[in-house]
């Protein structure tokens, strides 16, 4: 493969990697737009009320709901750390064939500075979500039998 053409592909990948990093931030403000809109909706729901006047039954329902989202979610970040792994991975080889490699010297000075990748953080968001929607149902499910 002549020089040119690498150049070309090198960069047509780089642009994927923007397009993948943009559907990346887009999915993310729609997982978790989902789970405010949830949040919001029960506390609306059930503002005003005593603790014990409040549906448990709608409770379980919607933080089943909630935990079914988180779990899509944290799969989906995972197949976008997936996804970033081998484009980068992609890059660093075709760089090898270039003047310099930037990725590749940008990725061994990032390890060699203990910077790790912000997704490896980010994931732990919808897990975080998805223990506290099931301690909110698993308590509503005590308190309904504790009542029955």
């Amino acid at each position: 493969m002549n020089e040119s053409t690498l150049l070309e592909q090198y960069k047509a990948l780089i642009g994927d990697v923007g397009n993948i990093g943009m559907r990346y931030a887009t999915a993310n403000r729609f997982y978790l737009s989902i789970v405010s809109a949830v949040v919001g909706v029960v506390a609306f729901t059930e503002s005003g009320k005593l603790f014990e006047q409040v549906d448990l039954v709608l409770i379980v329902i919607v933080s089943a709901f909630a935990i079914v989202v988180c779990h899509i979610w944290t799969k989906t970040l995972q197949f976008y750390e997936g996804l970033f792994g081998v484009k980068l991975h992609l890059l660093g080889e075709m760089e090898k064939e270039l003047a310099f490699p930037a990725y590749s010297r940008e990725f061994q000075l990032m390890q060699e500075r203990g910077i790790r990748p912000l997704i490896e953080n980010e994931i732990w968001v919808p897990r975080i979500l998805r223990g506290f929607f099931a301690a909110i149902a698993a308590a509503a499910v005590v308190l309904m039998f504790a009542e029955g």
